[in-house]
């Protein structure tokens, strides 16, 4: 028994549409990986850079550093064996301020300008590091028994030395990078901070954003009109009491709830 025309004409009109929503699909399958990847990375802004991995590390050198600036400059970036010209250089005379804490069985040394706490038990040659924190209170004394309290040691100390020490400091710009040098005069440290891209991330970060700019927004405009048309089609092929006008329907009026809702008692 042959279908009635009309009837024909839609069971064309769907398989149709039903070939479309696949091709289209697998189109838009590798842009679908990069928006969606990049997006959970981006969600968490406040808690990491989704884009690059930041470092510091510090070097310390027991040899005097130069006092002429450009002999210095290229001193340091021997040191560490870039061959980078600097965007910036800044150079001033300066103090800072450094606490040495004498404990029962071990040596406690503040760094507030590295931002780090050393502890060296007595005997030993090995000495362990930790972060110092937030900045710590203007009294000595208040100062060094924060540092402990935060690494754990309740002991009182024996003896709280602060050291002042001059030194120049040399500020150099690189790259992705600072160069943050402490010249003691008999020695020098050199604390470099900087930033290098994440694998993957920052390629799709960088296409997600549309900082690529030019092409690359036909390109996504041409994606999201995709998108329109899967998530349109979706809804069009399936029929009967799963589509639109029973259970998927159901979820359609949740899927558009929950924006609607979060607007409402969140709001923008």
């Amino acid at each position: 028994m042959q279908q009635p025309e009309p009837q024909k004409r839609f069971a064309n009109w769907r398989n149709t549409l039903r070939n479309l929503h696949r091709d289209f699909g697998f189109f838009a399958v590798g842009l679908t990986f990069i928006y969606a990847i990049s997006g959970l990375a981006v969600n968490h802004i406040n808690d990491w850079d989704p884009s690059y991995s930041h470092y510091q590390r510090l070097l310390t050198v027991d040899s005097p550093l130069p006092e002429d600036e450009g002999a210095a400059v290229a001193e340091v970036l021997k040191k560490i064996e870039s061959d980078e010209t600097p965007a910036d250089v800044f150079t001033f005379r300066d103090t800072i301020i450094r606490y040495e804490i004498l404990l029962k069985d071990r040596r406690v040394e503040i760094h507030p300008d590295r931002r780090e706490i050393l502890v060296t038990r007595q005997g030993s040659d090995e000495t362990e590091v930790y972060p110092l924190g937030d900045p710590l209170p203007d009294s000595d004394w208040e100062a060094a028994t924060t540092a402990l309290g935060r690494i754990g040691i309740g002991e009182e100390p024996l003896k709280v030395h602060r050291v002042t020490i001059p030194i120049r400091d040399i500020t150099i710009t690189l790259d992705n990078r600072d160069l943050n040098v402490q010249d003691f005069g008999d020695g020098y440290d050199i604390i470099d901070k900087g930033q290098s891209p994440r694998f993957f991330l920052h390629a799709a970060n960088w296409l997600h954003v549309n900082r690529g700019k030019g092409a690359w927004t036909y390109i996504a405009d041409a994606y999201a009109i995709v998108l329109l048309f899967l998530a349109t089609s979706g809804m069009l092929m399936v029929r009967g009491r799963k589509g639109v006008v029973g259970r998927g329907g159901v979820f359609l009026l949740i899927g558009i709830a929950v924006p609607v809702l979060y607007l409402i008692f969140a709001g923008p």
